[in-house]
């Protein structure tokens, strides 16, 4: 029993930063879209003059439900600890997790 708990353990998400959860409201139909940014993994290393900077780009759809396939474009950039610095929504607008 305890070899299941370690391998469940091993393969479980961990708690704390290694994840941002980005919630955001369609404009046309209202449908709130969430998913998850993998910190360590989805990010877009940008090298500049003002230093090193991560991005990350993605088009998300809602379920459809309301026929509406309208895509809402969101990106992020962090800086070099992986701190949000700005956000846009285009076609939509972020929501708090609660909402």
């Amino acid at each position: 029993m305890r070899f299941l708990d370690k391998l469940r353990a091993l393969f479980s998400p961990q708690s704390g930063s290694s994840r941002l959860d980005v919630a955001v409201r369609c404009n046309r139909c209202g449908e709130v879209v969430r998913t998850q940014v993998d910190l360590h993994n989805d990010l877009s290393v940008q090298y500049g003059q003002g230093g090193t900077y991560y991005y990350w780009r993605k088009g998300l759809v809602g379920s459809g439900q309301n026929r509406c396939f309208q895509q809402t474009i969101v990106e992020y950039t962090l800086d070099a600890d992986r701190r949000v610095i700005e956000r846009r929504a285009d076609g939509g607008s972020f929501v708090d997790q609660e909402g």
